[in-house]
Protein backbone atom coordinates (compact mmCIF):
# COMPACT_ATOMS: atom_id res chain seq x y z
CA UNK A 1 0.00 0.00 0.00
CA UNK A 2 1.16 3.11 -1.07
CA UNK A 3 1.90 6.36 1.20
CA UNK A 4 -1.41 8.12 -0.18
CA UNK A 5 -3.45 4.95 0.11
CA UNK A 6 -2.57 4.52 3.19
CA UNK A 7 -3.52 8.26 4.39
CA UNK A 8 -6.84 7.38 2.51
CA UNK A 9 -7.69 4.20 4.55
CA UNK A 10 -7.26 6.56 7.68
CA UNK A 11 -8.87 9.39 6.23
CA UNK A 12 -12.42 6.72 5.70
CA UNK A 13 -11.58 4.88 9.25
CA UNK A 14 -11.98 8.17 11.08
CA UNK A 15 -14.79 9.38 9.78
CA UNK A 16 -16.73 6.04 10.11
CA UNK A 17 -15.25 5.67 13.77
CA UNK A 18 -18.42 8.27 14.48
CA UNK A 19 -21.67 6.16 15.39
CA UNK A 20 -23.77 9.45 13.86
CA UNK A 21 -21.77 9.12 10.44
CA UNK A 22 -22.46 5.89 10.50
CA UNK A 23 -26.22 6.17 10.77
CA UNK A 24 -26.28 8.86 8.19
CA UNK A 25 -24.52 5.86 6.17
CA UNK A 26 -27.26 3.43 7.19
CA UNK A 27 -30.06 5.30 6.41
CA UNK A 28 -29.22 6.28 3.20
CA UNK A 29 -28.61 2.78 2.29
CA UNK A 30 -32.11 1.66 2.86
CA UNK A 31 -33.82 4.13 2.27
CA UNK A 32 -32.31 5.79 -0.77
CA UNK A 33 -31.73 9.25 -1.55
CA UNK A 34 -33.12 12.10 0.70
CA UNK A 35 -33.19 15.86 1.27
CA UNK A 36 -31.39 17.76 4.44
CA UNK A 37 -34.19 17.67 6.77
CA UNK A 38 -35.29 14.57 6.36
CA UNK A 39 -32.42 12.79 6.67
CA UNK A 40 -31.60 15.20 9.83
CA UNK A 41 -34.92 13.96 11.72
CA UNK A 42 -34.43 9.83 10.29
CA UNK A 43 -30.81 9.75 11.80
CA UNK A 44 -31.92 11.27 15.09
CA UNK A 45 -30.53 14.94 15.18
CA UNK A 46 -34.01 17.21 15.96
CA UNK A 47 -33.19 19.93 17.98
CA UNK A 48 -32.19 23.16 16.56
CA UNK A 49 -28.70 23.21 18.17
CA UNK A 50 -27.86 19.63 16.94
CA UNK A 51 -28.00 21.51 13.33
CA UNK A 52 -24.08 22.23 13.34
CA UNK A 53 -23.05 18.81 14.58
CA UNK A 54 -25.39 17.37 11.58
CA UNK A 55 -23.90 19.44 8.88
CA UNK A 56 -20.60 19.06 10.39
CA UNK A 57 -20.90 15.04 9.91
CA UNK A 58 -22.23 15.55 6.54
CA UNK A 59 -19.31 17.76 4.80
CA UNK A 60 -16.93 14.50 6.65
CA UNK A 61 -18.89 12.56 4.41
CA UNK A 62 -19.21 14.53 0.97
CA UNK A 63 -14.91 14.85 1.74
CA UNK A 64 -14.29 11.36 1.33
CA UNK A 65 -16.87 10.70 -1.02
CA UNK A 66 -19.00 8.29 1.03
CA UNK A 67 -22.01 10.57 0.15
CA UNK A 68 -22.81 12.73 -2.41
CA UNK A 69 -25.15 15.91 -3.14
CA UNK A 70 -27.55 16.03 -5.89
CA UNK A 71 -27.68 19.87 -6.91
CA UNK A 72 -30.45 19.10 -9.08
CA UNK A 73 -32.98 17.54 -6.45
CA UNK A 74 -31.16 18.93 -3.40
CA UNK A 75 -30.76 15.44 -2.22
CA UNK A 76 -28.40 12.96 -0.34
CA UNK A 77 -27.49 9.53 -1.75
CA UNK A 78 -24.77 7.21 -0.36
CA UNK A 79 -21.93 6.20 -3.33
CA UNK A 80 -20.61 2.82 -4.73
CA UNK A 81 -17.66 3.76 -2.01
CA UNK A 82 -19.57 4.79 0.91
CA UNK A 83 -21.87 1.65 0.45
CA UNK A 84 -18.51 -1.17 0.03
CA UNK A 85 -17.25 1.08 3.78
CA UNK A 86 -20.36 0.11 5.19
CA UNK A 87 -20.52 -3.22 4.18
CA UNK A 88 -16.73 -3.98 5.31
CA UNK A 89 -17.77 -2.10 8.67
CA UNK A 90 -20.84 -4.30 9.00
CA UNK A 91 -18.72 -7.18 8.80
CA UNK A 92 -15.85 -6.19 11.15
CA UNK A 93 -18.55 -5.69 13.62
CA UNK A 94 -20.03 -9.20 12.67
CA UNK A 95 -16.41 -10.62 13.31
CA UNK A 96 -15.77 -9.23 16.45
CA UNK A 97 -19.39 -10.81 17.81
CA UNK A 98 -17.29 -14.08 17.01
CA UNK A 99 -14.75 -13.42 19.97
CA UNK A 100 -16.76 -11.24 22.73
CA UNK A 101 -19.47 -12.83 24.28
CA UNK A 102 -22.73 -11.27 24.45
CA UNK A 103 -24.80 -10.13 26.66
CA UNK A 104 -28.49 -10.95 24.81
CA UNK A 105 -31.51 -9.22 25.23
CA UNK A 106 -34.95 -10.82 25.33
CA UNK A 107 -37.05 -8.55 23.42
CA UNK A 108 -41.06 -7.90 23.45
CA UNK A 109 -40.83 -8.95 19.36
CA UNK A 110 -39.78 -12.49 20.83
CA UNK A 111 -36.43 -12.38 19.74
CA UNK A 112 -33.04 -12.55 21.70
CA UNK A 113 -30.74 -9.69 20.22
CA UNK A 114 -27.40 -8.38 21.45
CA UNK A 115 -27.60 -5.27 23.62
CA UNK A 116 -26.48 -2.32 21.34
CA UNK A 117 -26.02 1.20 23.02
CA UNK A 118 -26.46 2.62 19.66
CA UNK A 119 -29.67 1.55 19.41
CA UNK A 120 -30.24 2.62 23.13
CA UNK A 121 -29.33 5.53 22.15
CA UNK A 122 -31.42 6.17 18.99
CA UNK A 123 -34.53 4.74 20.99
CA UNK A 124 -33.66 7.31 23.58
CA UNK A 125 -33.51 10.42 21.36
CA UNK A 126 -36.67 9.31 19.66
CA UNK A 127 -38.97 8.08 22.33
CA UNK A 128 -37.63 10.60 25.22
CA UNK A 129 -37.14 13.26 23.06
CA UNK A 130 -33.19 13.87 24.45
CA UNK A 131 -30.76 15.51 22.60
CA UNK A 132 -27.64 12.87 21.14
CA UNK A 133 -25.29 13.58 23.59
CA UNK A 134 -27.64 13.77 26.91
CA UNK A 135 -29.01 9.89 24.85
CA UNK A 136 -25.34 8.77 24.56
CA UNK A 137 -24.57 9.50 28.01
CA UNK A 138 -27.45 7.44 29.22
CA UNK A 139 -26.67 4.52 26.88
CA UNK A 140 -22.59 4.50 28.07
CA UNK A 141 -23.81 3.88 31.63
CA UNK A 142 -26.47 1.20 31.16
CA UNK A 143 -23.60 -0.10 28.71
CA UNK A 144 -21.37 -0.28 31.98
CA UNK A 145 -23.51 -1.62 33.73
CA UNK A 146 -24.46 -4.48 31.70
CA UNK A 147 -21.61 -5.68 29.79
CA UNK A 148 -18.89 -7.55 31.23
CA UNK A 149 -21.52 -9.46 34.00
CA UNK A 150 -22.16 -13.37 33.22
CA UNK A 151 -25.59 -14.62 34.03
CA UNK A 152 -27.84 -11.73 33.63
CA UNK A 153 -31.50 -12.39 32.44
CA UNK A 154 -31.78 -9.07 30.89
CA UNK A 155 -35.44 -8.06 29.14
CA UNK A 156 -36.14 -4.68 26.87
CA UNK A 157 -38.72 -4.13 29.92
CA UNK A 158 -35.50 -4.33 32.26
CA UNK A 159 -33.44 -1.88 30.40
CA UNK A 160 -36.10 0.49 29.70
CA UNK A 161 -36.56 0.75 33.57
CA UNK A 162 -32.35 1.06 33.59
CA UNK A 163 -32.98 3.90 31.28
CA UNK A 164 -35.94 5.83 33.35
CA UNK A 165 -34.49 5.55 36.63
CA UNK A 166 -31.06 7.02 35.41
CA UNK A 167 -33.01 9.83 34.01
CA UNK A 168 -34.82 10.41 37.50
CA UNK A 169 -31.58 10.86 39.00
CA UNK A 170 -30.29 13.02 36.26
CA UNK A 171 -33.69 15.51 36.91
CA UNK A 172 -35.23 14.82 33.97
CA UNK A 173 -38.43 13.87 34.70
CA UNK A 174 -40.36 14.72 31.35
CA UNK A 175 -38.23 12.28 29.71
CA UNK A 176 -38.47 9.93 31.92
CA UNK A 177 -41.95 9.90 32.05
CA UNK A 178 -42.15 9.88 28.01
CA UNK A 179 -40.06 6.76 28.38
CA UNK A 180 -42.48 5.74 30.87
CA UNK A 181 -44.25 2.03 29.62
CA UNK A 182 -48.00 1.48 29.93
CA UNK A 183 -48.26 -1.97 29.01
CA UNK A 184 -46.69 0.02 25.74
CA UNK A 185 -44.26 2.89 25.80
CA UNK A 186 -45.95 6.09 24.94
CA UNK A 187 -44.07 6.09 22.03
CA UNK A 188 -45.23 3.15 20.61
CA UNK A 189 -48.97 4.29 21.65
CA UNK A 190 -49.49 7.65 19.90
CA UNK A 191 -48.43 5.68 16.76
CA UNK A 192 -51.23 3.86 17.51
CA UNK A 193 -53.42 6.18 17.91
CA UNK A 194 -52.60 8.49 15.07
CA UNK A 195 -52.56 5.01 12.78
CA UNK A 196 -55.76 3.02 13.94
CA UNK A 197 -58.58 2.63 12.21
CA UNK A 198 -60.84 2.93 15.79
CA UNK A 199 -60.27 3.38 19.53
CA UNK A 200 -61.52 -0.74 20.14
CA UNK A 201 -58.69 -1.83 18.39
CA UNK A 202 -55.91 0.14 19.84
CA UNK A 203 -57.77 -1.20 23.44
CA UNK A 204 -57.06 -4.52 21.95
CA UNK A 205 -53.96 -4.37 20.87
CA UNK A 206 -52.60 -2.07 24.27
CA UNK A 207 -53.95 -5.08 26.13
CA UNK A 208 -52.50 -8.15 24.04
CA UNK A 209 -49.11 -6.37 24.77
CA UNK A 210 -49.23 -5.85 28.10
CA UNK A 211 -50.84 -9.82 28.37
CA UNK A 212 -47.44 -10.89 25.72
CA UNK A 213 -45.13 -8.91 28.05
CA UNK A 214 -46.64 -10.76 31.36
CA UNK A 215 -45.90 -14.43 29.56
CA UNK A 216 -42.50 -13.64 28.04
CA UNK A 217 -41.15 -12.38 30.95
CA UNK A 218 -42.79 -13.42 34.18
CA UNK A 219 -44.57 -16.59 32.95
CA UNK A 220 -43.07 -19.14 31.69
CA UNK A 221 -39.82 -20.75 32.66
CA UNK A 222 -36.80 -18.74 31.09
CA UNK A 223 -35.25 -21.80 29.53
CA UNK A 224 -38.82 -21.80 27.34
CA UNK A 225 -38.82 -18.52 26.51
CA UNK A 226 -34.98 -18.62 25.72
CA UNK A 227 -36.16 -21.42 23.65
CA UNK A 228 -39.33 -19.89 21.74
CA UNK A 229 -37.23 -16.65 20.78
CA UNK A 230 -34.29 -18.59 19.38
CA UNK A 231 -37.34 -20.62 17.25
CA UNK A 232 -36.52 -24.04 18.94
CA UNK A 233 -39.50 -24.55 19.62
CA UNK A 234 -42.67 -22.50 19.35
CA UNK A 235 -45.49 -21.32 21.55
CA UNK A 236 -48.84 -20.57 20.11
CA UNK A 237 -50.53 -17.20 20.61
CA UNK A 238 -48.24 -16.16 23.26
CA UNK A 239 -49.66 -13.78 25.45
CA UNK A 240 -53.28 -15.28 26.02
CA UNK A 241 -51.33 -19.43 26.06
CA UNK A 242 -51.97 -19.21 29.18
CA UNK A 243 -55.44 -17.95 29.25
CA UNK A 244 -56.85 -20.39 26.85
CA UNK A 245 -56.82 -23.78 25.52
CA UNK A 246 -56.06 -24.63 21.60
CA UNK A 247 -59.21 -25.96 20.51
CA UNK A 248 -62.39 -27.43 22.28
CA UNK A 249 -65.00 -29.87 21.14
CA UNK A 250 -68.25 -30.56 22.41
CA UNK A 251 -71.02 -33.07 21.73
CA UNK A 252 -74.33 -30.89 20.12
CA UNK A 253 -77.27 -32.98 22.09
CA UNK A 254 -80.79 -31.95 21.38
CA UNK A 255 -81.00 -29.91 24.20
CA UNK A 256 -77.94 -27.74 23.49
CA UNK A 257 -78.73 -23.90 23.80
CA UNK A 258 -77.56 -21.54 21.35
CA UNK A 259 -76.85 -18.48 24.09
CA UNK A 260 -74.74 -21.62 25.80
CA UNK A 261 -72.75 -22.32 22.12
CA UNK A 262 -71.90 -18.82 21.72
CA UNK A 263 -71.30 -17.81 25.26
CA UNK A 264 -68.22 -20.30 24.97
CA UNK A 265 -67.35 -19.13 21.43
CA UNK A 266 -67.22 -16.14 22.08
CA UNK A 267 -65.64 -15.76 25.45
CA UNK A 268 -62.36 -18.35 24.59
CA UNK A 269 -61.52 -17.45 21.35
CA UNK A 270 -60.63 -21.09 20.66
CA UNK A 271 -61.18 -23.58 17.92
CA UNK A 272 -64.25 -24.66 18.61
CA UNK A 273 -65.58 -27.55 17.33
CA UNK A 274 -69.44 -29.02 17.87
CA UNK A 275 -69.92 -32.40 16.89
CA UNK A 276 -73.11 -33.81 15.16
CA UNK A 277 -74.19 -37.37 16.55
CA UNK A 278 -74.98 -39.79 13.80
CA UNK A 279 -78.54 -40.17 14.74
CA UNK A 280 -78.98 -36.14 14.71
CA UNK A 281 -81.85 -34.60 12.78
CA UNK A 282 -80.25 -32.91 9.96
CA UNK A 283 -83.11 -30.26 9.62
CA UNK A 284 -82.67 -29.36 13.86
CA UNK A 285 -79.04 -29.43 12.95
CA UNK A 286 -79.44 -27.09 10.21
CA UNK A 287 -81.96 -24.33 11.48
CA UNK A 288 -79.49 -24.52 14.74
CA UNK A 289 -76.53 -23.91 12.82
CA UNK A 290 -78.43 -21.13 11.01
CA UNK A 291 -78.91 -19.49 14.23
CA UNK A 292 -75.36 -19.65 15.50
CA UNK A 293 -74.38 -18.12 12.21
CA UNK A 294 -76.53 -15.15 12.33
CA UNK A 295 -75.58 -14.28 15.94
CA UNK A 296 -71.75 -14.54 14.93
CA UNK A 297 -72.56 -12.69 12.16
CA UNK A 298 -74.11 -10.00 14.03
CA UNK A 299 -71.75 -9.47 16.89
CA UNK A 300 -68.48 -9.39 14.36
CA UNK A 301 -65.93 -11.32 16.43
CA UNK A 302 -63.70 -13.54 14.73
CA UNK A 303 -64.83 -17.08 15.58
CA UNK A 304 -64.56 -19.99 13.25
CA UNK A 305 -66.89 -22.49 14.69
CA UNK A 306 -66.25 -26.01 12.65
CA UNK A 307 -69.13 -28.50 12.41
CA UNK A 308 -68.17 -31.92 12.65
CA UNK A 309 -70.46 -34.71 11.43
CA UNK A 310 -70.05 -37.98 11.79
CA UNK A 311 -72.83 -39.16 9.53
CA UNK A 312 -73.05 -38.80 5.76
CA UNK A 313 -76.83 -37.74 5.67
CA UNK A 314 -76.10 -34.54 8.25
CA UNK A 315 -74.13 -33.39 5.35
CA UNK A 316 -76.96 -31.85 3.19
CA UNK A 317 -77.58 -29.34 6.43
CA UNK A 318 -74.67 -27.75 5.19
CA UNK A 319 -76.13 -26.79 1.97
CA UNK A 320 -75.55 -23.38 1.32
CA UNK A 321 -73.46 -22.96 4.41
CA UNK A 322 -70.39 -24.02 2.72
CA UNK A 323 -68.06 -21.36 1.35
CA UNK A 324 -70.85 -18.57 1.85
CA UNK A 325 -69.36 -15.30 1.71
CA UNK A 326 -68.27 -14.28 4.89
CA UNK A 327 -69.52 -17.48 6.64
CA UNK A 328 -67.97 -18.16 10.31
CA UNK A 329 -68.98 -21.88 9.73
CA UNK A 330 -66.58 -24.95 8.90
CA UNK A 331 -67.71 -28.18 8.59
CA UNK A 332 -65.51 -31.94 8.89
CA UNK A 333 -66.83 -35.06 7.76
CA UNK A 334 -65.80 -37.59 10.58
CA UNK A 335 -65.31 -41.55 10.92
CA UNK A 336 -63.32 -44.52 11.65
CA UNK A 337 -61.81 -45.61 8.28
CA UNK A 338 -59.08 -45.89 5.44
CA UNK A 339 -57.65 -42.87 3.73
CA UNK A 340 -59.72 -44.67 0.45
CA UNK A 341 -62.73 -44.03 2.24
CA UNK A 342 -61.91 -40.46 2.90
CA UNK A 343 -61.34 -39.77 -1.02
CA UNK A 344 -64.44 -41.70 -2.08
CA UNK A 345 -65.95 -38.69 -0.20
CA UNK A 346 -63.66 -35.21 -0.55
CA UNK A 347 -65.52 -34.34 -3.32
CA UNK A 348 -68.35 -32.86 -1.91
CA UNK A 349 -66.21 -30.01 -0.39
CA UNK A 350 -65.70 -30.88 2.91
CA UNK A 351 -62.59 -31.66 4.82
CA UNK A 352 -62.84 -35.66 5.16
CA UNK A 353 -61.37 -36.89 8.56
CA UNK A 354 -60.44 -40.62 9.00
CA UNK A 355 -58.21 -42.65 11.62
CA UNK A 356 -57.82 -46.54 11.18
CA UNK A 357 -57.31 -46.71 15.46
CA UNK A 358 -61.27 -46.15 15.82
CA UNK A 359 -60.76 -42.37 16.85
CA UNK A 360 -62.46 -39.42 15.76
CA UNK A 361 -60.12 -36.11 14.28
CA UNK A 362 -61.28 -32.56 13.51
CA UNK A 363 -59.79 -30.82 10.23
CA UNK A 364 -56.61 -29.80 12.86
CA UNK A 365 -56.29 -33.47 13.66
CA UNK A 366 -57.25 -32.43 17.75
CA UNK A 367 -59.68 -35.48 19.10
CA UNK A 368 -63.29 -35.21 18.91
CA UNK A 369 -65.97 -37.18 20.24
CA UNK A 370 -69.73 -37.53 20.46
CA UNK A 371 -70.31 -38.54 24.25
CA UNK A 372 -67.89 -35.92 26.28
CA UNK A 373 -66.77 -32.47 25.97
CA UNK A 374 -62.85 -32.85 24.93
CA UNK A 375 -59.97 -30.02 25.29
CA UNK A 376 -56.80 -29.86 23.80
CA UNK A 377 -54.26 -28.21 24.84
CA UNK A 378 -50.19 -28.09 22.84
CA UNK A 379 -47.63 -26.90 25.07
CA UNK A 380 -45.41 -25.68 21.98
CA UNK A 381 -44.67 -27.04 18.45
CA UNK A 382 -40.79 -28.45 18.17
CA UNK A 383 -39.01 -26.91 15.21
CA UNK A 384 -37.56 -30.40 13.91
CA UNK A 385 -36.11 -28.89 10.68
CA UNK A 386 -33.61 -26.87 12.91
CA UNK A 387 -32.58 -30.10 14.79
CA UNK A 388 -32.04 -31.79 11.80
CA UNK A 389 -29.83 -28.84 10.07
CA UNK A 390 -28.18 -28.62 13.46
CA UNK A 391 -27.37 -32.40 13.88
CA UNK A 392 -26.18 -32.81 10.24
CA UNK A 393 -28.62 -36.19 9.86
CA UNK A 394 -26.61 -37.89 12.32
CA UNK A 395 -29.76 -39.97 13.91
CA UNK A 396 -28.48 -40.18 17.14
CA UNK A 397 -27.72 -36.83 17.57
CA UNK A 398 -31.03 -35.85 16.15
CA UNK A 399 -32.77 -37.90 18.84
CA UNK A 400 -30.52 -36.79 21.82
CA UNK A 401 -31.52 -32.81 20.49
CA UNK A 402 -35.33 -33.82 19.98
CA UNK A 403 -35.21 -35.01 23.84
CA UNK A 404 -33.97 -32.08 24.97
CA UNK A 405 -36.24 -29.30 22.87
CA UNK A 406 -39.20 -31.72 24.28
CA UNK A 407 -38.32 -31.22 27.52
CA UNK A 408 -39.09 -27.68 26.90
CA UNK A 409 -41.65 -28.06 25.27
CA UNK A 410 -43.07 -30.59 28.16
CA UNK A 411 -42.29 -27.76 30.62
CA UNK A 412 -44.57 -25.39 28.70
CA UNK A 413 -47.34 -27.78 28.66
CA UNK A 414 -47.26 -28.41 32.27
CA UNK A 415 -47.51 -24.75 32.91
CA UNK A 416 -50.63 -24.14 30.71
CA UNK A 417 -52.58 -27.29 31.97
CA UNK A 418 -51.50 -25.62 35.52
CA UNK A 419 -53.34 -22.48 34.23
CA UNK A 420 -56.41 -24.43 32.28
CA UNK A 421 -58.95 -24.11 35.29
CA UNK A 422 -58.97 -19.99 34.89
CA UNK A 423 -60.23 -20.44 31.07
CA UNK A 424 -64.03 -21.66 31.73
CA UNK A 425 -64.78 -20.30 34.83
CA UNK A 426 -67.43 -22.95 35.81
CA UNK A 427 -68.88 -23.05 32.09
CA UNK A 428 -71.77 -25.22 32.06
CA UNK A 429 -70.71 -27.47 28.79
CA UNK A 430 -67.12 -27.67 29.94
CA UNK A 431 -68.02 -29.40 32.93
CA UNK A 432 -66.52 -33.22 33.05
CA UNK A 433 -64.31 -32.28 29.60
CA UNK A 434 -61.74 -34.33 29.08
CA UNK A 435 -58.09 -32.66 28.94
CA UNK A 436 -55.35 -34.04 26.20
CA UNK A 437 -52.06 -32.32 26.52
CA UNK A 438 -49.74 -32.73 23.22
CA UNK A 439 -46.40 -31.69 22.39
CA UNK A 440 -46.59 -30.85 18.23
CA UNK A 441 -44.16 -31.74 15.75
CA UNK A 442 -43.51 -29.09 13.00
CA UNK A 443 -41.86 -30.16 10.09
CA UNK A 444 -41.69 -33.63 10.32
CA UNK A 445 -41.53 -33.97 6.16
CA UNK A 446 -38.65 -31.41 5.92
CA UNK A 447 -36.68 -33.76 8.66
CA UNK A 448 -34.93 -36.32 7.54
CA UNK A 449 -33.81 -38.25 10.74
CA UNK A 450 -37.67 -37.59 11.75
CA UNK A 451 -38.73 -39.41 8.63
CA UNK A 452 -36.03 -42.04 8.73
CA UNK A 453 -37.19 -42.53 12.37
CA UNK A 454 -41.11 -43.10 11.08
CA UNK A 455 -43.26 -44.47 13.51
CA UNK A 456 -40.41 -45.03 16.20
CA UNK A 457 -39.66 -41.09 16.28
CA UNK A 458 -43.54 -40.81 18.15
CA UNK A 459 -42.55 -43.88 20.64
CA UNK A 460 -38.91 -41.73 21.66
CA UNK A 461 -41.33 -38.38 22.08
CA UNK A 462 -43.87 -39.99 24.00
CA UNK A 463 -41.28 -42.32 25.91
CA UNK A 464 -40.64 -38.85 28.12
CA UNK A 465 -44.19 -39.16 29.33
CA UNK A 466 -45.86 -36.71 26.99
CA UNK A 467 -48.39 -37.06 24.34
CA UNK A 468 -46.82 -36.32 20.62
CA UNK A 469 -48.97 -34.78 17.78
CA UNK A 470 -48.47 -34.29 13.91
CA UNK A 471 -51.51 -31.09 14.08
CA UNK A 472 -51.65 -28.39 11.70
CA UNK A 473 -50.43 -25.10 13.09
CA UNK A 474 -49.67 -22.73 10.22
CA UNK A 475 -48.98 -19.83 13.01
CA UNK A 476 -46.00 -22.14 14.43
CA UNK A 477 -44.71 -23.07 11.23
CA UNK A 478 -44.51 -19.72 9.30
CA UNK A 479 -42.76 -18.43 12.24
CA UNK A 480 -40.51 -21.26 12.73
CA UNK A 481 -39.25 -21.26 8.86
CA UNK A 482 -39.17 -17.89 8.89
CA UNK A 483 -36.41 -17.49 12.18
CA UNK A 484 -34.63 -20.63 9.92
CA UNK A 485 -34.49 -18.39 7.31
CA UNK A 486 -32.26 -15.81 9.03
CA UNK A 487 -29.89 -18.15 10.73
CA UNK A 488 -29.73 -20.87 7.72
CA UNK A 489 -27.71 -20.71 4.56
CA UNK A 490 -30.74 -20.64 1.67
CA UNK A 491 -29.09 -24.09 0.16
CA UNK A 492 -29.74 -25.63 3.43
CA UNK A 493 -33.46 -24.45 3.94
CA UNK A 494 -35.64 -27.15 3.29
CA UNK A 495 -38.93 -27.08 1.41
CA UNK A 496 -40.93 -29.68 0.44
CA UNK A 497 -42.43 -29.86 -3.10
CA UNK A 498 -46.16 -28.78 -3.31
CA UNK A 499 -46.01 -26.83 0.27
CA UNK A 500 -45.79 -23.19 0.66
CA UNK A 501 -42.67 -21.46 0.60
CA UNK A 502 -43.46 -19.29 3.49
CA UNK A 503 -44.21 -21.95 6.00
CA UNK A 504 -42.74 -25.22 7.31
CA UNK A 505 -45.07 -28.50 6.76
CA UNK A 506 -47.63 -29.47 9.44
CA UNK A 507 -49.95 -32.03 10.66
CA UNK A 508 -48.67 -34.96 7.89
CA UNK A 509 -48.06 -34.32 4.51
CA UNK A 510 -46.02 -36.18 1.59
CA UNK A 511 -45.89 -35.09 -2.01
CA UNK A 512 -48.44 -37.26 -3.77
CA UNK A 513 -45.57 -38.95 -5.60
CA UNK A 514 -43.99 -39.90 -2.30
CA UNK A 515 -47.05 -40.90 -0.34
CA UNK A 516 -47.26 -44.84 -1.21
CA UNK A 517 -43.00 -45.20 0.13
CA UNK A 518 -43.75 -42.83 3.28
CA UNK A 519 -44.47 -44.44 6.54
CA UNK A 520 -46.73 -42.65 8.26
CA UNK A 521 -45.51 -41.83 12.27
CA UNK A 522 -49.40 -42.20 13.64
CA UNK A 523 -49.85 -40.81 16.77
CA UNK A 524 -52.71 -39.68 19.26
CA UNK A 525 -53.43 -36.21 17.35
CA UNK A 526 -53.06 -37.56 13.65
CA UNK A 527 -55.92 -38.21 11.46
CA UNK A 528 -56.50 -38.75 7.46
CA UNK A 529 -57.51 -35.76 6.08
CA UNK A 530 -58.52 -36.02 2.13
CA UNK A 531 -59.72 -33.24 0.19
CA UNK A 532 -60.81 -32.43 -2.64
CA UNK A 533 -57.65 -31.35 -5.02
CA UNK A 534 -56.25 -34.41 -4.28
CA UNK A 535 -59.04 -36.50 -6.27
CA UNK A 536 -57.79 -34.92 -9.90
CA UNK A 537 -57.27 -38.81 -11.17
CA UNK A 538 -59.96 -40.50 -9.45
CA UNK A 539 -63.25 -37.79 -10.29
CA UNK A 540 -65.08 -36.73 -12.90
CA UNK A 541 -62.98 -33.05 -14.61
CA UNK A 542 -66.34 -31.64 -13.99
CA UNK A 543 -66.20 -32.11 -9.86
CA UNK A 544 -66.83 -28.76 -8.01
CA UNK A 545 -63.67 -28.11 -6.22
CA UNK A 546 -64.18 -25.87 -2.84
CA UNK A 547 -61.49 -25.27 -0.42
CA UNK A 548 -63.11 -26.17 3.01
CA UNK A 549 -60.95 -22.86 4.94
CA UNK A 550 -58.98 -20.07 3.91
CA UNK A 551 -55.29 -19.23 5.54
CA UNK A 552 -54.13 -15.18 6.44
CA UNK A 553 -50.49 -15.00 5.34
CA UNK A 554 -50.52 -12.05 7.47
CA UNK A 555 -51.25 -13.79 10.56
CA UNK A 556 -52.02 -17.49 9.83
CA UNK A 557 -55.27 -17.01 11.32
CA UNK A 558 -57.79 -19.62 9.67
CA UNK A 559 -61.04 -18.17 7.70
CA UNK A 560 -64.10 -19.75 6.19
CA UNK A 561 -64.08 -20.10 2.41
CA UNK A 562 -65.96 -17.40 1.28
CA UNK A 563 -63.94 -14.80 3.55
CA UNK A 564 -62.60 -11.82 1.71
CA UNK A 565 -60.53 -10.22 4.72
CA UNK A 566 -58.91 -11.86 7.68
CA UNK A 567 -61.60 -11.53 10.38
CA UNK A 568 -58.34 -11.52 12.77
CA UNK A 569 -55.95 -8.80 11.21
CA UNK A 570 -58.23 -8.04 8.35
CA UNK A 571 -55.57 -8.37 5.75
CA UNK A 572 -56.67 -9.67 1.97
CA UNK A 573 -53.69 -12.00 1.52
CA UNK A 574 -55.80 -15.19 1.84
CA UNK A 575 -55.02 -18.47 0.30
CA UNK A 576 -57.13 -21.96 -0.04
CA UNK A 577 -56.47 -24.27 2.41
CA UNK A 578 -56.74 -28.11 1.07
CA UNK A 579 -55.51 -30.72 3.84
CA UNK A 580 -53.22 -28.34 5.48
CA UNK A 581 -51.95 -27.74 1.80
CA UNK A 582 -51.93 -23.90 1.00
CA UNK A 583 -52.85 -23.43 -3.09
CA UNK A 584 -52.00 -19.38 -4.22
Amino acid sequence: MSEGQFRRAIGIFSVISSPSRLEILRQLNSRGPMGYSELKSSTGFRAKKESGKFAYHLRKLLRQGLIQHNRVDKKYGITPLGRLVLNAAREIDERALLHVEQVMIRTTHETLEPFSSNRLMQSLVKEAGMSRDAAQKIASEIEHLVMGREGLYLTTPMIRGMASYLLLVDGKDDESTRLAKLGISNWDLELMLSSSPGVQSVIREAGFRALRERELFSSYPKDVVDAHMEGELNIRDIGTSTLAPDSVSIPLDRSAQLEDLLSLALSTRVELSIVAREDHDPSELRRLLLNVESALRAYGWPVLLNTVLLNEDLVKATDGLRGAEGSRLSFTLAFPGSPRAAAALASRGLAVSTSTTGALRSFLGAPVDPELPLISIVGASVNMPRLAYETQGDEAYFSARLLQVVEKASSALEHRMKNLPRSFNGNRIMSGAKVFGFVNLIGYSESPPAVKLGPSLIRLVEGTGVLAALMYDHRSAQRLRRLDAERMPPSELPHIAGWIPDGYTSGYYAPPSERSQTQVPLTSAYANIVQSHELTNTVDEHTSVVPTLKVCRACGSLNPPGATACSRCGSSALAPLYNGVLIS
